[in-house]
């Protein structure tokens, strides 16, 4: 049996033109560039989904795909506008900082924490404050005062009330 070398080239011309009738595709978080798996991926004649490296093979028949996942944005892109990278967008929230704590063990430990949160969180407000519109901080300041603290509040109002009733 004789070997001719051209049938070898053929058929290896011909795997070389199918490799490239497909297109890498590799899925990435915007916002960390980790790899997302398990992304649905549609186009004409595909349906299919990223492996755990994010990574898909499209065939060059698909002129646009669509990307969705339970955690991220869904996408419709054209399939010439993306080199080897599809971003994509989370759907969840990330917190910056979560604070957790317990009962304290005495009372009075308790009812410290609770009024050092809240001192807390009146510098947090009154730090969140545009120092160029007064309105607001005097707004703000009122609603920080409790209502046992200011003397007559009620009847204060109810005088405003009169007093706009009679310009009226």
């Amino acid at each position: 049996m004789k070997f001719t070398p051209i049938p070898l080239a053929l058929i290896l011309l011909l795997c070389c033109v199918q490799a490239t009738a497909q297109k890498r595709l590799k899925v990435v978080d915007v916002e960390t560039m980790i790899p997302i798996g398990e992304v649905n991926v549609i186009g004409k004649g595909l349906s299919a989904q990223t492996d755990s490296m994010g990574l898909i093979l499209v065939p060059d028949s698909c002129l646009s795909l669509s990307f969705s996942h339970v955690n991220y944005e869904s996408r419709l892109i054209n399939i010439e506008e993306v080199r080897d990278t599809v971003f994509l967008i989370s759907k969840l929230l990330n917190l910056k900082e979560v604070v957790v704590f317990g009962h304290a063990q005495y009372r009075d430990d308790f009812k410290a924490l609770k009024k050092q949160l809240r001192m807390q969180k009146t510098e947090a407000q009154l730090a969140a404050i545009d120092p160029s519109s007064g309105g607001n901080l005097l707004a703000l300041i009122g609603r920080l005062i409790p209502k046992k603290w200011k003397k007559n509040s009620r009847q204060a109002r109810k005088e405003r009330l009169k007093r706009i009733l009679e310009d009226y």
